[in-house]
């Protein structure tokens, strides 16, 4: 079911972003599908990393210029999304707060590399509307897959922490 999550939100991306090119419809469908395999690797955490270290990498090599540093971001996100998991529980709105909370963390940080490198200007205004922009479409696509993903897993019993 894990490869299946990743594969499906990357190939969903991949098609949103190369179909609808709307400026409020972002997609971060790849990284949003660590929030979801994380209650899979629970009692795994050293798979659940490599796992988010290899989504980013290749996330880098499908979808941006740079090398490593998705692969760097998505790691970093990966243990932010366990340590928030370990203080609340794994619910719908809690997969909600989670999304909203990865996304503004990965806008930041990817905005603050690119300004460090010299590739953008400060602008705050930019990084507000590359939050804003995202938030639709991925809320829309968590709720959706966190759905889908916990009725599959009681119709057949695959453990997942709650």
């Amino acid at each position: 079911m894990i490869i299946f999550i990743i594969l499906i939100s990357f190939y969903l991306e991949g098609i949103l972003s190369n179909i609808i090119n709307i400026s409020f419809l972002i997609p971060l469908f790849t990284l949003l599908s660590l929030i979801i395999i994380y209650p899979y690797l629970f009692n795994r955490k050293k798979d659940y990393f490599i796992i988010c270290f290899i989504i980013g990498l290749l996330y880098d090599i499908g979808y941006t210029d740079t090398l490593f540093l998705n692969a760097f971001i998505f790691l970093l996100i990966g243990y932010i999304i366990h340590l928030i998991n370990v203080v609340i529980t794994n619910n719908w709105f809690n997969v909600i707060f989670i999304s909203l909370i990865t996304i503004i963390i990965y806008r930041l940080t990817t905005y603050l590399v690119l300004i460090f490198i010299n590739y953008l200007k400060p602008d705050i205004e930019l990084l507000k509307n590359s939050i804003l922009n995202s938030l639709i479409i991925n809320i829309i696509y968590i709720i959706i897959i966190y759905k889908i993903t916990d009725i599959i897993s009681r119709k057949k019993g695959i453990y997942k922490m709650n």
